[in-house]
């Protein structure tokens, strides 16, 4: 009778997986988001597009962005408001070629070309001075008014700034936290706000935004900003797991 092996592979997988910084599982909740210079790049434009409404005189929104976009608020540990993000995944459509199937044969599958980049869905803190309403509606605003044309980053029509969204992580209990991965998003503009409904219910939770942005690209980076410990390699040890392509092995386990 062959021995039990349920507790060999779980051996390995504790001692040469979860052991490893590379390997071993991140903890949630553990991260930043950081537009680039919203006060510079953005809102000239902000300004310009409430201008451009029928009641444009009473868009009052600059002193409300004079604190919202304050460096303790957008800079010093990324923005603040942000609650969550839905980070766009990639992918690649596939079809089937042909449109006549006879007898046995297969019909093979051919590309269709790389999916669309999906919208980036963001959600905000509802705070005392809006964010969302005093800053990111005049965003979508602007891009409404600007959008889809290439501008300047100094041009008072631009609408378009980057975003870097961090993971954060740890491997060592006794040292801070550091970077994992760096992700960054280029050309993103705001699209859309969502609504917000005032009642008379109890407020037990904090009421929370959603705005949608799109991007015209985006990179990755594993390398830069991380702390080198966590790019070692597993060492080489005797398997715990049978090796299943050695006859030996294979006779021991039909044993």
């Amino acid at each position: 009778m062959a021995s039990v092996l349920t507790p060999q592979p779980v051996l390995y997988f504790l001692q040469q997986i979860l052991s490893y910084p590379a390997s071993a599982l991140p903890k949630g909740a553990q991260w930043v988001v950081a537009f680039e210079d919203l006060q510079g790049r953005i809102l000239p434009g902000i300004a310009l597009a409430c201008s451009y409404e029928p009641d444009g005189k009473n868009w009052l929104v600059e002193k409300a962005n004079s604190v919202l976009l304050h460096e303790s608020y957008q800079s010093k540990q990324g923005c603040m408001f942000c609650q969550a993000i839905d980070l766009p995944g990639d992918g690649t459509a596939a079809v089937v070629e042909g449109n006549i199937k006879s007898n046995a044969f297969l019909r093979s599958w051919v590309g269709a070309g790389r999916e669309d980049f999906p919208q980036m869905r963001m959600t905000f803190l509802e705070t005392n001075v809006s964010f969302a309403d005093n800053f990111l509606r005049g965003w979508a605003l602007s891009t409404s008014n600007f959008g889809m044309i290439a501008r300047a980053k100094n041009d008072s029509k631009n609408y378009r700034t980057n975003l870097i969204c961090y993971k954060i992580g740890t491997i060592d209990p006794d040292r801070p936290p550091f970077v994992l991965m760096k992700m960054s998003f280029y050309d993103i503009c705001c699209i859309s706000v969502s609504n917000e409904e005032y009642n008379y219910a109890p407020a037990t939770t904090p009421t929370m935004r959603e705005a949608r942005f799109i991007f015209n690209h985006y990179s990755i980076d594993t390398t830069t900003a991380n702390n080198s410990n966590l790019f070692v390699q597993p060492q080489a040890q005797v398997p715990l797991v049978p090796n299943y392509s050695n006859p030996a092995d294979i006779q021991a386990r039909n044993a």
